[in-house]
């Protein structure tokens, strides 16, 4: 898009989830080897997108004041050859990035953005949100095939972290953003307990965040305790260890899913259909090769009316060996 780019700056989404934070990184590695020694700045209203600095995805992250002025003043101090607007749907922020008038600009289509951008996409809901952002950088059918499992194996030849013995599946209870997204750890137990009468060299990974410390308990005394392990709030280096070793995954709609759907594992998703989105919600938050495994509640019901037996349906045959 630009020759001679020393700075570019990239406005991250405004959620402050462990999740939405997460699936930025594949399009900040991609970025930096499109742009060999290119400075990176990443930019949000959340702080917790620091997260992002402090793994080295980004080179320096900033907080920014969410206003007109606030937006021209932060990027004019910053002054980026190139710029990058992953928000869509935000005519204050792109008017804000046109009037610095960088060199060159990527953000979603509208009839402003049309305008005011060097680059645009479709600004879709039909694909993978870590792939959405790259279709910045790429074109759609690029997009959806590149790997986006780079950063995360390199990080992971630093983890300290050895997966037990034989075939392990994940089990990821946690879900930061509400109860809605929580199915459960009891029925986490019993679908685990089912696999284990089905498959007796299986074992589980419980992999937990600092949400989820005070289930540990409940695993502990459980009838698959003999057959569990933890792993309790890792840096993102052992989850990454974690996703590139365990056979599949099953879990909420969480963070860590993230991180195992981006390596490559089989992820099984339970998610809600509570308020009617749960298909929209399978689109934007997973990748195409696990979206037709997830188990949605029916529409209008919570995750829990979400029975084991459907979910080991759909994790059957889909553990790597």
């Amino acid at each position: 898009m630009a020759d001679g780019v020393r700075t570019a700056a990239v406005f991250l989404e405004r959620k402050p989830y462990f999740g939405a934070t997460l699936v930025h990184i594949p399009f900040l590695r991609l970025l930096r080897r499109a742009y060999p020694g290119v400075r990176i700045v990443a930019l949000s209203p959340a702080g917790s997108m620091g997260l992002l600095r402090d793994e080295g995805a980004a080179d320096e992250f900033v907080r920014y004041d969410w206003s007109f002025s606030g937006i021209r003043r932060t990027l004019r101090a910053i002054a980026p050859e190139l710029v990058f607007v992953l928000r869509p749907a935000s005519r204050g922020l792109d008017l804000a990035v046109a009037s610095c008038r960088p060199r060159a600009s990527a953000g979603y289509e509208s009839w402003l953005g049309r305008l005011l951008y060097s680059r645009v996409a479709p600004a879709s809901g039909d694909i993978y949100r870590a792939r959405k952002y790259l279709t910045l950088l790429f074109e759609r059918e690029a997009a959806l095939s590149v790997p986006l499992d780079g950063w995360f194996r390199e990080a992971a030849a630093f983890s300290a972290f050895r997966a037990p013995s034989g075939r392990v599946l994940a089990v990821l209870p946690g879900g930061g953003s509400g109860d809605f997204k929580l199915w459960g750890v009891d029925r986490y137990l019993e679908l685990c307990g089912r696999l284990a009468s089905l498959d007796r060299s299986l074992s589980f990974l419980w992999v937990l965040g600092p949400g989820e410390a005070g289930l540990r308990e409940k695993i502990s005394v459980s009838p698959v305790a003999g057959r569990s392990s933890v792993l309790q709030s890792a840096p993102l280096r052992d989850l990454a260890a974690a996703a590139f070793s365990c056979a599949g995954a099953v879990g909420n709609d969480c963070g860590p899913g993230h991180v195992f759907q981006m390596c490559g594992c089989p992820f099984t998703c339970v998610m809600s259909g509570l308020d009617g989105k749960g298909g929209r919600c399978a689109d934007e938050w997973l990748d195409s090769s696990n979206r037709p495994f997830a188990v949605i509640s029916a529409q209008g019901e919570p995750i829990t009316s979400v029975r084991a037996e459907d979910v080991l349906a759909s994790l059957l045959g889909r553990l790597r060996t």
